[in-house]
């Protein structure tokens, strides 16, 4: 059954956020770094090096705050502009699942995404990312359901023929 929906501004940004999100790896590598970072200006601090504890404690905290700045206030708001001048993502787009993949038409075109043509896949509970290449990816929001659109089926096809959400 196809299912119709459009992306609103505001699932133009939450799911770039969702797609945006580090990785458990990348998460415990930044905590990591940030706690090195203040531990080498803790040790400094207490060798009598103000200067250089200073600097280290500084970049642990610029390590911690300009990704929450840039994550909650720089890029919604470019992603709110860059939304408003794509109007081609504004249109109304409909997808079905098929047994050979996802079936995707809007008033210009359609596609067929083949199940061996996905790169990879994520999840959040408002939304499903689905990536045709690292930096490029269809988003389907997970309310379609409400709509008639099998999601946990999409699920369970995406696990058993990409793998498990990243």
């Amino acid at each position: 059954m196809s299912v119709s929906f459009a992306i609103s501004e505001q699932d133009y940004v939450k799911s770039a956020q969702l797609n945006g999100e580090l990785t458990k790896k990348t998460k415990i590598a930044h905590l990591v770094i940030d706690t090195l970072l203040v531990l080498a200006g803790i040790s400094s601090l207490l060798n009598g090096n103000i200067v250089l504890g200073s600097a280290f404690i500084g970049a642990a905290i610029g390590a911690v705050t300009l990704p929450f700045l840039l994550k909650t206030v720089v890029v919604p708001f470019l992603l709110k502009r860059h939304y408003k001048k794509y109007r081609q993502m504004q249109k109304p787009m409909s997808v079905e699942l098929t047994a050979d993949g996802l079936s995707f038409k809007t008033e210009t075109g359609s596609a067929i995404l083949n199940w061996p043509d996905i790169y990879a896949w994520r999840e959040n509970s408002e939304y499903i990312i689905i990536y045709i290449a690292p930096k490029i990816y269809h988003v389907l929001p997970v309310r379609i359901g409400e709509n008639g659109f099998p999601v946990s089926e999409l699920k369970n096809v995406l696990l058993s023929n990409v793998g498990v959400a990243t």
